[in-house]
């Protein structure tokens, strides 16, 4: 009995229970809908939710501005959704709606990044900005933007002056130059120094410096450059200069000078007695014995009579006391006797020139004659014998008839003796230094039968004067130019003034030395 009326009473408590449950049940039936339904919206979907961490904001690097920065702008975001996902800040101008777009940045469930972008400032004044924070794949605004102002000043002024140049042997080129910037921020500037070779470009040193506002002196050592004219540019790095800066210069340079005595030439021909037509070397050893460069130059072998070009060939700088060997060769060998050969240095305006008197080999050219030689012996044989026999006869007629000697052949004796009693002096030719003996009352031209060339003694004829007036021609070395034909020719300098005669033209015109 005790049994079952426990087992009734843990019934009808369990009645009661059940009953109690099921009234709740069906009085809240609502509530029981609507926690289903927000389990079922986050469990299966795949969402992103970006925040600025901490409430930090966009902060602006690079202030104060200037026309021309470039300013950063950052925003530490993180991500508190379920998924990755990437974004960028987007910042647009106000009044030119120019939009600049910085690097998508992705971003995992629960991390936090830096995400950034770079703007430009283009106007002086007050420039207003709105940003946001743009979602890849997702259109429409986020909650994170807003607007900002940033105050920009005019470009900062940067200008280049050259303080002085100096160019020595030993040292070289050497430049100092100030650079200069205004009133603002210490800006990264490049320092190039070029010069113009050729019609190019060459780019002889660069100097990268950080230069604060105000005046600070830059010097430069550029050795010995080939070159009359240098460009100095200060050059802007990441930043723009104001349109009214200087920040180039040109300067005109010349390499110390170098007096031409003070360039010794010597030559050594190979063959020496060189057979015509046949090919010459020559080695030629270049030594200055100056205290300075020279630049660059052209040497030249020259024949010295008809001023024509047999060799030529470039040089490269001699250093003081340094020796420079070359060789050149001439591809056919004049056919003419005792060649005068002009080796020539030339360099930036100066000329160091040597004569060489070059003989020609006889015995390599052969003996071709034209004629039978034992033809020619036998007519020089009979030529003598006529000319005995014509002295012997003239000898008989005037010692046998005296009488008849004045009549004839002692006209002819007298003309002879006073033919020999002409008196004549001694001259040289103007050319090629040649003594020649002509009478004594002789004015006019003569011919060198040495070099073949022309020129005038004594005074010139009165009646030439009065019709025409001679030219008359300077020069501070032994050569000099004709005024009609500009034919060169090598009047010396020791025997000015002297009347000379073009062999070209003809012209006829006074020599005198410069300065004189």
């Amino acid at each position: 009995m005790k049994v079952t009326l426990r087992n009734q009473i843990l019934i009808s408590v369990m009645v009661i229970l059940l009953q109690i449950l099921m009234v709740q049940s069906a009085s809240e039936p609502d509530i029981l809908d609507d926690k289903t339904s927000e389990m079922k919206s986050d469990s299966p979907s795949n969402s992103t939710n970006f925040t600025s961490s901490g409430g930090s904001g966009l902060v602006i690097s690079g202030e104060p501005a200037y026309v021309g920065d470039t300013l950063t702008a950052s925003l530490i975001v993180t991500n508190k959704g379920n998924s990755s996902g990437s974004v960028s800040i987007q910042i647009t101008h106000s009044d030119s709606e120019q939009i600049f777009q910085g690097e998508y940045i992705s971003i995992s469930p629960g991390s936090t990044r830096e995400v950034s972008t770079s703007f430009i400032l283009e106007l002086p004044g007050t420039n207003e900005f709105n940003w946001q924070l743009s979602v890849l794949g997702q259109t429409g605004d986020t909650d994170l933007g807003g607007n900002l102002s940033i105050e920009v000043s005019n470009s900062q002024i940067l200008n280049i002056t050259t303080d002085s140049i100096f160019w020595s042997a030993s040292e070289g080129l050497e430049i100092d130059v100030s650079v200069f910037l205004s009133e603002g921020k210490s800006r990264p500037i490049l320092l190039a120094v070029s010069s113009e070779v050729a019609g190019r470009t060459e780019n002889l040193q660069e100097i990268l410096i950080d230069a604060n506002p105000g005046r600070r002196v830059i010097d430069f050592s550029l050795g010995n450059p080939e070159t009359t004219e240098i460009t100095i540019q200060a050059i802007p790095v990441q930043w723009t200069s104001s349109i009214f800066s200087q920040n180039i210069t040109t300067e005109s340079v010349a390499a110390p000078y170098v007096d031409s005595s003070s360039i010794k030439l010597e030559a050594i021909f190979n063959p020496e007695k060189p057979s015509p037509g046949s090919r010459v070397f020559v080695t030629i050893t270049l030594t200055n014995v100056d205290d300075h460069n020279t630049q660059s130059g052209t040497l030249r072998l020259i024949s010295s009579s008809e001023r024509t070009i047999l060799a030529e060939s470039t040089v490269p700088s001699l250093m003081p006391g340094s020796v420079v060997i070359t060789e050149m060769s001439i591809s056919e060998w004049i056919e003419r006797d005792n060649v005068d050969v002009e080796v020539q240095w030339s360099s930036d305006g100066v000329i160091s020139t040597r004569i060489y008197s070059i003989e020609p080999n006889i015995d390599d050219q052969g003996v071709e004659l034209p004629f039978d030689i034992f033809a020619a012996g036998y007519g020089i044989l009979a030529g003598i014998l006529i000319i005995l026999v014509g002295t012997f006869s003239w000898r008989a007629v005037s010692s046998r008839t005296p009488t008849t000697s004045n009549l004839r052949l002692r006209e002819v004796k007298e003309s002879q003796s006073s033919q020999l009693r002409i008196e004549k002096r001694e001259i040289e030719c103007s050319f090629c230094d040649q003594r020649l003996m002509v009478p004594n009352d002789h004015v006019g031209g003569v011919r060198c039968p040495s070099c073949s060339m022309e020129f005038m003694v004594g005074e010139p004829d009165e009646s030439n004067e009065a019709s025409e007036k001679l030219n008359v021609v300077k020069s501070s070395d032994d050569i000099l130019h004709c005024p009609t034909c500009d034919q060169a020719l090598r009047v010396q300098i020791e025997k000015r003034p002297v009347m000379s005669r073009c062999p070209v033209c003809k012209t006829q015109f006074m020599a005198e030395a410069e300065g004189v």
